[in-house]
């Protein structure tokens, strides 16, 4: 399945977008832009007018350690501004350099000033910078994703109920919420990577190594790693939701609406649409039986994060002159190319003789992952056939009268000594027989002999004694 190409990305956005971000002034671009992502989309639904966005731009600058240091390049002369000011006091140099933030930042193509005739000029964000403000500030705030959220999603989106009432939609944000999983779960993998190089590269004390595992490694990896492993344990998600994908393949209704669904809102012809449906519901089932590779690859990175930090640990406090510590310390060292002058002190060892009873510990091989067995489709006559029968009461009692009318045989009366009774079952439609022929509601009677000593017993069951006769119109 080849993946569509992705659009040109200057084709949507100006392509001076990012140069704010990329400037000197960067972060204070970006503390300008932060609070205005927080007053118009994180507190109460009110205009952010031009007014307001200056003095947040001018808190910004105050608070600023990069405006004071480096004031006169914010306020350097710019072609499209005019000249540079004329000497100031400093309110009105802080207000003047606010306002050249506004006005690069409108011109790169962050937002614009709209004019509405009961608040005035509103700033507005583009819809791409929006989404781009969204994404930013996740990552600045090292926002983690819940990996039981998309498992829940995708698991109560691809149920019955919903598949069946919007099969397009149902389908297409089951893909992108699946995306989004493997895509978290793949950052979580490389993330580990990550702290395990800079563990290895950066940390030289053990004050550093106990700061970088147990500080920044819990908060950005453990925690999440946690979650994985115990509540959000996506195993109890995967098999439930690759047998609701079995179903939704197997049902042309939903196959029909997704299609119709994907063609009107993709524009497309039905075949392409149905297409598109067939390669998505692939694509999912992909990301989730590729899902055990990810999730040992996760498993392994981790043991080895675990593992390099317990012996550069270990090494950093134990340095001493013994062997393993010397060599560790010379492994180190030629790392870094700065191997030192080292005495080591070699022992002459005796006792590996042939008889000897150690055994160097051997590998254990890892189990094959082994792929869910998909159930093969049965007709659907014959699922029928199969399962009415059992659907049916055995001791209905059109079933319990048949069986009497066949007992008796063209004959009056018949005694319960002669009731077939070698099993459960002739058990249980013997107390249906008696229930039936004592309310009156059936074409034969039971008439019980009065005394209670009289029961027919035949092995270990035993039934009231009397006889059933048909009864009289």
């Amino acid at each position: 399945m080849r993946a569509p190409a992705i659009p040109a990305l200057f084709d949507r956005v100006p392509a001076a977008l990012f140069s704010p971000l990329a400037s000197p002034h960067a972060s204070i671009y970006w503390d300008v832009l932060a609070r205005f992502y927080q007053f118009e989309f994180e507190r109460e639904p009110l205009f952010l007018v031009r007014e307001t966005a200056l003095g947040l731009a001018e808190q910004a600058l105050r608070e600023s350690s990069a405006f004071a240091e480096r004031r006169e390049e914010l306020l350097a002369l710019d072609g499209d501004l005019g000249a540079a000011p004329a000497p100031m006091d400093e309110p009105a140099l802080v207000r003047a350099a606010a306002a050249r933030l506004l006005f690069r930042l409108e011109r790169a193509g962050w937002y614009q000033f709209e004019y509405r005739s009961a608040v005035g000029h509103v700033l507005a964000f583009h819809p791409y910078a929006a989404r781009l403000l969204d994404t930013l500030v996740r990552v600045a705030r090292d926002e983690q994703p819940l990996f039981q959220g998309f498992a829940h999603s995708i698991a109560a989106l691809l149920k019955p109920e919903s598949v069946g009432a919007r099969p397009g939609v149902a389908l297409r944000e089951a893909k992108r919420h699946t995306l989004g999983m493997m895509r978290e779960l793949k950052i979580l993998e490389r993330n580990i990577y990550s702290f395990t190089r800079r563990l290895l590269d950066q940390a030289a004390s053990a004050a550093e190594i106990l700061e970088e595992g147990l500080e920044r490694y819990r908060g950005a990896v453990m925690a999440n790693y946690h979650r994985l492993k115990t509540v959000d344990n996506l195993y109890k998600w995967r098999g439930d939701i690759l047998v609701r994908l079995d179903a939704v393949e197997r049902d042309p209704l939903v196959l029909g609406g997704a299609a119709r669904w994907y063609a009107e809102q993709d524009g497309i012809d039905l075949a392409a649409a149905a297409a598109g449906v067939a390669d998505d519901l692939g694509l999912l089932r992909a990301e989730f039986e590729a899902l055990p590779r990810i999730i040992d690859d996760i498993d392994m990175r981790n043991a080895r994060f675990s593992g390099v930090a317990l012996r550069k640990l270990m090494y950093l406090v134990r340095h001493d002159k013994r062997m393993e510590g010397q060599l560790q310390l010379l492994v180190d060292r030629l790392a870094r190319d700065r191997a030192p002058e080292l005495l080591l002190d070699a022992y002459v060892c005796e006792l590996l003789g042939d008889g000897f009873l150690y055994t160097a510990p051997r590998r254990r091989a890892r189990p094959e992952r082994q792929p869910l067995a998909r159930k093969a489709r049965r007709d659907v006559d014959e699922l029928r056939q199969d399962l009415a029968p059992r659907l049916k009461r055995p001791f209905s009692r059109p079933r319990v009268d048949g069986f009497v009318a066949n007992w008796l045989a063209g004959r009056a009366h018949v005694a319960m000594t002669e009731f077939p009774l070698a099993s459960d079952e002739d058990y249980v439609r013997a107390i249906y027989l008696c229930a039936f022929g004592l309310d009156g509601a059936s074409p034969f009677r039971f008439e019980r002999i009065a005394s209670t000593a009289d029961a027919v017993k035949k092995g270990a069951y035993a039934i009231p004694a009397g006889t059933v006769a048909r009864r009289r119109k």
